[in-house]
């Protein structure tokens, strides 16, 4: 293994400043963890964290990778340990937390496995729909959020009892990708990519409310509305006020608000995937071409497309999955430094 001994700069727990902090890169084509030093790019080496790891997240100093090409995930210690834990089921791709423990979505598997962070093993199973896909957290961590791309549902479960309440049905043929839910918890927020929809659900009606299905059957019920958007959605950003959806199909930014009134349509993009609120502007990145663009029209030059960021303060880590490197851009200054990686880069993390 290499990278071990600076792993140790990694450790969030030892310092705030951006010299003694590292950037961890899952590579899916690599089959490994790469690590660079966030002040400047320097490349720290590597570790092997099985196939085709995609997600990362870091707890108390480790950082997780998901390996949707395992039955398992990956945990590496700040000191460059690493530790295998079994899932059971193929696939794991997204993670949430909630209640100190892990919580991953297996694509695959059609379930949510959980995992204790601490002990590093695997505690339960919880089944979800077909081919689960993001999770969405609750602010108050009593909810699970967990779109299915076959099923067209989202599964409710309780983090705490380590059950599925229900579903809320997004409708007939709908792909869920993205799933949200608003800073309040009063609000839900589903993707169907199928549809080129977003829909805006209760997350509180499911579950042995009034009115609702018996829990394990999906209900239209707590669904509140719904809106057309631009091609091929995957994701969505959400504030108190504002629900936004980039249409990767068709270079647009939907912006609505809270309850899915259109406020506007942002043209002018070329593949957007996700949008970043910095200094008081929100930038879109854009996997199709080289620059981050505002909604007002600024634009930042980047060495190559990017597909997935991380934003660190001001500046945002720039994942160029089709060009093997990755970036710390600033909005004001512009690239500060590129870096080669191993194949196919997909997101990160910074410890």
């Amino acid at each position: 293994m290499t990278g071990g001994g600076a792993a140790h700069r990694g450790d969030a727990g030892d310092s705030d400043r951006p010299a003694d902090r590292l950037v961890a890169v899952p590579c899916e084509g690599d089959d490994a963890l790469a690590l660079f030093a966030l002040s400047d790019g320097e490349p720290l080496g590597e570790v092997p964290v099985g196939s085709h790891p995609v997600h990362a997240t870091t707890h108390r100093g480790r950082t997780f990778v998901a390996t949707m090409g395992e039955r398992a995930i990956t945990a590496v210690d700040p000191n460059g340990a690493v530790s295998r834990i079994e899932t059971g089921v193929l696939g794991p791709s997204h993670f949430a937390a909630a209640n100190g423990e892990l919580f991953v979505s297996c694509s695959a598997g059609d379930a949510l496995a959980v995992v204790d962070p601490e002990s590093l093993t695997l505690v339960a199973r919880i089944a979800v729909g077909a081919e689960p896909h993001e999770v969405a957290v609750s602010p108050d961590e009593s909810r699970l959020y967990v779109g299915s791309r076959r099923e067209g549902v989202v599964d409710v479960v309780d983090p705490a009892a380590r059950e599925r309440l229900g579903a809320v049905d997004v409708g007939d043929d709908a792909r869920v990708q993205g799933v949200a839910v608003g800073p309040e918890g009063d609000r839900g927020y589903a993707v169907d990519q199928a549809g080129a929809r977003v829909v805006a659900f209760d997350p509180g009606a499911v579950g042995g409310a009034e009115g609702t299905d018996e829990p394990g059957d999906p209900s239209d019920a707590p669904v509140l509305g719904a809106a057309a958007v631009g091609a091929d959605p995957y994701d969505l950003v959400v504030t108190d006020d504002r629900v936004f959806v980039p249409g990767r199909g068709d270079g647009v930014v939907h912006e609505f608000d809270r309850d899915l009134g259109l406020a506007t349509v942002h043209e002018g993009f070329d593949r957007p995937v996700d949008l970043f609120r910095i200094e008081g502007e929100w930038w879109v990145l854009d996997a199709a071409a080289d620059r981050l663009r505002s909604l007002s029209g600024a634009v930042v030059e980047t060495p190559a497309p990017g597909l997935v960021a991380t934003r660190v303060g001001d500046r945002l880590v720039v994942s160029h999955y089709d060009d093997d490197r990755v970036s710390l851009v600033d909005v004001a200054e512009g690239t500060i430094w590129t870096a080669e990686t191993g194949a196919y880069p997909f997101g990160s993390v910074v410890v």
